[in-house]
Formats: C-alpha cells, structure tokens, sequence
C-alpha cells in the first residue's frame, strides 16, 4: 500500500482529494503546484497529477526524474499519457463537479474510477481508493471517456440550462426556489425509469401553438434557435 503521497495540482480536484486523504493516519499525503515542478522531489512512492488536460504534457515533461507510480485525474486523457515519466501509471478519476464553493463535499457521493498500467498496479489503486471512498470502480478507457462525454451532457449542459432558466425567474421577478421541487422531482424519477420513460414538455406533446409562443418570449435569437434545435431532437426521439 502508498504510504507517502504526493498530489500535484492545487485547483480544485486537487484540493479536494489532498482533503480526503489527510484523515488518513497511515498515509503522508502533500500537495504541490505544479508551477514548481522542477523542484519535485523523488521521495514519494505515488503521484497524482490533478491538472487541466491540456497542460499535462508540458509539466510531465518538466519533471526531474521518472517516477515509480503516477495517476491522473482527467475523465478524457489516455493513462497512457504518464508511460514515458513513471514506471507504473494509471487513472484515479472521481466522476462528480467539484468546484471552489463545493469542496467539502462527502467521499460517499463521489464515485472514483480507477484504471492501471497492471492488474496488480491497479489492485493497490483499488485498495487505496477504497481505503478512503466508499463508491470505487474499475473502468477501462473507453468507459471512463464516455462517462466524461455522458457527464458534459448531464451535468455540464444542464447547468448551462438552469443558467438560463434562472434568468428567465430573475426577468420576471420570481423566487427561484419554486423550480426546485420540479428539479427534484425530475432526478428522481431517472433515477427509477430510462430518462426517455419519463420525458414530458410541449415537444413530446408536437404543441406546436405553445413552442412557438415560447420562442416569441424569448430576445434572444441564440435561445430561439437552441429551443428549437432541443424541442426538435426530442419530437424525433418520441415520433
């Protein structure tokens, strides 16, 4: 088992995890920025590089030794970008949204992927994970680039989404906690039926009448053509 670990990466992601596994008492747990890569020292026997993905490259090659045991935390890069900086290398992914107002977020609402170079690299990154998450699970490339792709549209999108609706409740003078329960209500129905189980709204419906009296409502000629394009995806889902 790691017992000396070093997180490299001071955003978010890495903030969080270095959280997580400070309440560990067998485990030395740092964190580093990556703005001072060249000064990493070789004393630590696990790495985990929680950066933005397009950035990897040029820190990885700043690094001043090859390392014996290294992960990432993206959802879309291959593990295979850490293969010419560690002898072993893999994947430590949490698939949730952490931002800077949510990081003390709980380990148990949090899935962790984990993916290694080796079976028995990736049995030790199972162990580590489960010593201090309780939702771990081996996932292979592909499934871990498709959780990201899914996660874009699910979390991503439909924040974006909100963000508008939210708009609409502020130009109107509304309490925007009256959407909640219809929110909630949504989720948990997906979570019980396939999400097209449940789909409702005048797309589904073909109320052509409604739909176009709510891109009449809407200024904005980007929105227009964004309700237009979802509303038509969904008719073609239920024709």
């Amino acid at each position: 088992m790691f017992t000396k670990i070093m997180i490299i990466g001071t955003g978010n992601i890495g903030t969080w995890l270095f959280k997580m596994f400070q309440n560990q008492n067998n485990i030395e747990i740092n964190l580093f920025s990556s703005r001072n890569i060249e000064t990493l020292s070789a004393n630590f026997d696990l790495y985990i590089f929680a950066l933005k993905d397009d950035i990897y490259e040029d820190v990885l090659r700043q690094i001043p030794f090859k390392m014996s045991h290294a992960v990432h935390t993206s959802g879309s890069l291959s593990q295979n970008i850490l293969a010419p900086y560690s002898e072993k290398f893999g994947v430590l992914y949490p698939y949730q949204s952490i931002t800077n107002n949510a990081l003390q977020i709980m380990n148990f609402r949090v899935p962790i992927c984990v993916e290694g170079s080796d079976l028995f690299f990736e049995d030790l990154l199972f162990k580590l994970a489960s010593s201090v998450f309780s939702m771990v699970h081996k996932i292979n490339e592909s499934q871990r680039f498709a959780m990201h792709l899914a996660a874009v549209f699910a979390n991503n999108f439909t924040n974006a989404m909100y963000c508008i609706a939210y708009q609409i409740f502020k130009e109107n003078d509304l309490d925007w906690s009256l959407i909640f329960p219809l929110l909630e209500n949504t989720l948990e129905k997906v979570k019980h039926d396939a999400p097209y189980l449940v789909q409702t709204g005048p797309a589904v419906r073909n109320d052509i009448s409604i739909m176009n009296k709510h891109c009449k409502a809407l200024k904005d000629e980007d929105l227009k053509s964004l309700y237009r394009m979802i509303s038509n995806i969904i008719s073609k889902s239920f024709s």
